[in-house]
């Protein structure tokens, strides 16, 4: 696998941002979450080479592209590649419930902490509505991300097939 290939297929989330779905408003916070969590599933797929710098200016290019506040969306997927990075473990079996259950507490953290971070820099309460739902949304999505990346990873879809089966008449 080339070591390019984390970062461009981030970079092609992270221009997914930019495009205009007609999301509702309460929806805008689902893309750039979808990249912090493709970060995460390249730092916890064991063998992958996605580095924490490459991480921050994937998250900065996320902040300029979804008009949020710079450094925001930086911040965030350094904190999810550094989480990734210690759930790397659990990424080696084919077993994605534990992933996802570690992915489930780390965006809950991640809701809290950016909606209080966006009521600092805003000096006021933000809603929390938005960035519960791209939550939620990020939660539901995770397996269908996780299989995505595993499957750029291996460069094809289904399991591992390298081991040769017998046949018995």
């Amino acid at each position: 696998m080339s070591a390019i290939l984390p970062a461009l297929s981030v970079l092609f989330a992270v221009l997914a941002t930019a495009v205009p779905w007609g999301l509702p408003a309460d929806a805008t916070f689902i893309l750039p979450l979808v990249v912090v969590m493709m970060v995460f599933c390249w730092r916890a797929l064991p063998g992958a080479t996605l580095s924490p710098a490459i991480a921050v200016l994937l998250g900065l290019l996320t902040d300029v592209t979804s008009g949020g506040p710079l450094g925001f969306w930086a911040l965030l997927c350094l904190i999810a590649s550094g989480a990734g990075t210690r759930a790397q473990a659990l990424g080696e079996g084919n077993e994605v419930s534990l992933l996802w259950l570690v992915w489930i507490a780390l965006v809950a953290g991640l809701a809290g902490f950016g909606w209080l971070l966006a009521s600092l820099y805003f000096l006021r309460w933000v809603d929390w509505w938005p960035i519960a739902f791209g939550a939620v949304a990020s939660m539901a999505l995770f397996p269908v991300v996780w299989h995505g990346v595993a499957w750029i990873r291996r460069g094809r879809l289904g399991p591992n097939r390298t081991a040769t089966y017998r046949w018995r008449a």
